[in-house]
């Protein structure tokens, strides 16, 4: 029997916990809460500048920083004896004395990433230098509404900093990607893991006792695309998900765009068929409806039940379960019933992209998520859907790629979100 998620699912009780990240040193601060905020902000200035530029003098923090000399090469002091910060070698002299360079220390904290998906969950752990220190995936981690699915989450956790020994007190924080809608700014989500009514982000922080951000799996895409992938020097980019359904972010103005409670980018719940089939949503002749990872599996399953050939009819001979990424290794292998299929799928996007770029006119369009393996057997037929149906000065402007990321991207942007959070916010 279909499942149907109609939300909303519930009101939830907005938290009263206000998430707090913090740096180990800050704990440590003394004097009065403005006091302590001033100084914080001043510590924050400089470990933004090393976090995004990697390698810096004081002359150079200073002109970014918008401090004096003597207050910067103060604070870098303070930082080095907390040690969050590294000398890092002598820079080229530009006049004067050769300047002392400092980094980031990589091993100062860490950051926990978690990609919930509908089948599947990844998990990373990244030091501050953005290097990925343990990566895992879980292939058959079925998503469920339920404290149970909590609990194997933060299982999962707990054994990952077991294996690479790190200590709790240690952890920045976790971000979280998750389908579906989500309120980031109050830690709610709306259409999975809705079980608890004080909120995912309160309800995982009590148990594991680290600050969690959470946000829309698609957004965080985004912010993981902004921050390393195609859209780093982008100012007004579109990222769609394209998995089992379909989720979008948008990046508009160098920003990361979210709505009013945090639930734009529902991109595969735009109206495309009136008389169409009833969508999860609860909604009729939705976008996901006739394009998604789901819709291609189910009908590459139904034509091979009729008969089609596949490289894929293999499987149900053998008892394997035909799923999107048998389905994408077997267009990739050639597989022209499957590529067809896709292809059908295609126009479908390509018409619902077209509305996109007349509304925002973005420079690039960056398709992720599992489908985006296809690579130019996905690009080939958007962009030539896109051609037809869009205005050649519009679409003639706009950029169709592949993510380099990935499988990593939204992992990547919950890295993003969390340092963002703490060093530019």
């Amino acid at each position: 029997m279909k499942t149907i998620y109609i939300y909303p699912l519930k009101k939830m009780i907005k938290s009263e916990i206000k998430l707090e990240l913090e740096f180990l040193y800050e704990k440590t601060l003394a004097g009065t809460v403005n006091a302590k905020k001033r100084k914080q902000n001043q510590y924050r200035k400089i470990i933004s500048h090393l976090y995004y530029n990697g390698v810096a003098s004081i002359a150079e923090i200073v002109k970014t920083a918008k401090m004096s000399q003597p207050l910067v090469a103060s604070l870098v002091e303070d930082l080095l004896g907390f040690g969050v910060i590294l000398e890092n070698g002598i820079g080229e002299s530009i006049g004067g004395r050769r300047p002392n360079l400092y980094c980031m220390n990589p091993e100062y904290q860490y950051v926990v990433g978690v990609d919930i998906n509908l089948h599947t969950l990844n998990l990373a752990v990244f030091d501050l230098n953005n290097q990925l220190i343990y990566r895992e995936e879980f292939k058959e981690f079925e998503l469920e509404n339920s404290s149970e699915y909590c609990q194997a989450l933060i299982g999962k956790i707990n054994v990952a900093l077991e294996t690479i020994s790190i200590e709790r007190e240690k952890v920045l924080a976790v971000g979280i990607s998750i389908p579906g809608l989500v309120d980031a700014e109050n830690g709610l989500t709306h259409t999975h893991l809705s079980f608890a009514e004080e909120g995912l982000r309160t309800y995982l922080n009590r148990k594991l006792g680290f600050p969690i951000l959470l946000d829309n799996d698609a957004r965080t895409m985004a912010l993981g695309e902004k921050a390393f992938g195609k859209a780093k020097d982008k100012k007004n980019v579109l990222c769609l998900n394209l998995s089992n359904g379909i989720g979008l972010g948008m990046i508009l103005n160098g920003e990361l765009h979210s709505g009013k409670n945090g639930f734009a980018g529902e991109f595969g719940h735009i109206l495309i068929d009136p008389e169409g089939t009833l969508c999860n949503c609860g909604k009729i002749g939705c976008l996901e409806t006739l394009t998604s990872g789901k819709i291609l599996v189910r009908q590459i399953k139904e034509g091979i039940e009729k008969g089609q050939e596949s490289f894929l009819a293999k499987y149900k001979d053998e008892g394997k379960k035909i799923d999107l990424r048998a389905v994408v290794d077997a267009i990739l292998a050639g597989d022209q019933f499957a590529i067809d299929q896709l292809n059908k799928m295609c126009e479908y996007l390509g018409k619902g992209l077209v509305t996109l770029i007349h509304l925002l006119n973005p420079e690039m369009i960056i398709i992720g998520g599992r489908l985006a393996q296809a690579g130019k057997y996905i690009i080939s037929p958007v962009s030539m859907w896109m051609n037809k149906y869009a205005m050649d000065k519009i679409s003639s402007e706009t950029e169709l790629v592949n993510s380099d990321l990935l499988d990593d991207a939204a992992l990547m942007g919950t890295m993003a979100n969390v340092m963002k959070k703490i060093v530019s916010d």
